[in-house]
């Protein structure tokens, strides 16, 4: 990949057809149009953003982003939703980022500056520095010493793989270790307080807030026993997780994809020295 130039990752196009269009049932019928207006405003979207950096000969579109691909660029744009943002942002390290939402009828977009209708505009202010980047706090994860791949920008989720079996574990944070028998743990940056952890209770926190924030999922806590004492708070010291099942794991970023903590196996968290720069929306927009 050529130095200074644009990177635009977009969601892939879906193009397989709908199987709910098939059916007459009320529910089938309200999933198939979200689902074909979310691919219509995507499409569309992507064509937009192709028109205007037409011109221009220092852009390179890929599908599969990694740290290769990203090495000496000058911008990231990202088309899609928070998703395909925090695929991009995997391997994004000093490059900044730039979101567009390309379905706002369907998409939240929390990290994304642009729309279809904004791009070209924010996409100047960005390149001639009219923008401020913000930013972005990430949490580095370890399994028994070895860093994981990428930093999570939103959240860890340490769960049992199985959805409906507990989660067993020790967790040390400071100088307060505890057993815990639990649905699991999310651990969250400031950022991702708005998202998983917010729902099961959580606090939105400022942007600039550096901190951890944890929340034990539906803990589980005998009539004999005290009640723990980690079931949330914020920390920026690591936390510490001891597996005491073969089935759990970490879950970075919403990915489906298991990172296994077995049996006496250490998971550490810990705030990343690299935050992510990011264009964000500001209040007006």
């Amino acid at each position: 990949m050529d130095p200074q130039r644009i990177v635009v990752v977009p969601k892939p196009l879906e193009l397989t057809p709908l199987p709910w269009a098939t059916f007459d049932d009320p529910e089938s019928r309200i999933i198939a149009q979200r689902v074909a207006l979310a691919r219509s405003e995507h499409a569309h979207t992507v064509s937009l953003v192709r028109a205007a950096l037409a011109e221009r000969d220092d852009v390179a579109w890929v599908e599969t982003p990694d740290a290769a691909v990203f090495a000496g660029a000058r911008l990231i744009i990202s088309i899609g939703g928070d998703g395909t943002f925090l695929i991009a942002a995997r391997h994004a390290h000093q490059t900044p980022l730039l979101g567009v939402n390309s379905s706002p009828s369907t998409s939240t977009g929390h990290f994304c500056a642009a729309l279809p209708t904004t791009f070209p505009a924010v996409l100047e202010r960005c390149l001639t520095g009219h923008l401020a980047l913000t930013p972005l706090a990430r949490i580095r994860a370890e399994i028994d010493d070895e860093v994981l791949p990428y930093d999570a920008l939103n959240d860890v989720l340490f769960a049992n793989r199985v959805p409906v079996l507990a989660t067993r574990y020790a967790v040390r944070i400071g100088d307060v270790t505890e057993l815990h028998l639990s649905s699991g743990m999310w651990i969250a940056t400031a950022s991702g307080s708005t998202a998983a952890i917010r729902s099961a209770g959580g606090e939105v926190r400022p942007i600039d807030d550096t901190r951890m924030q944890w929340r034990v999922r539906e803990p589980y806590v005998r009539d004999a026993d005290p009640r723990p004492t980690l079931l949330s708070g914020f920390t920026r010291d690591p936390i510490e997780l001891v597996s005491r099942s073969d089935d759990n794991a970490l879950y970075l970023d919403g990915h489906r994809e298991p990172h296994p903590v077995p049996r006496g196996a250490r998971a550490r968290l810990c705030p990343s020295p690299e935050p992510l720069f990011a264009y964000l929306p500001s209040p007006a927009d």
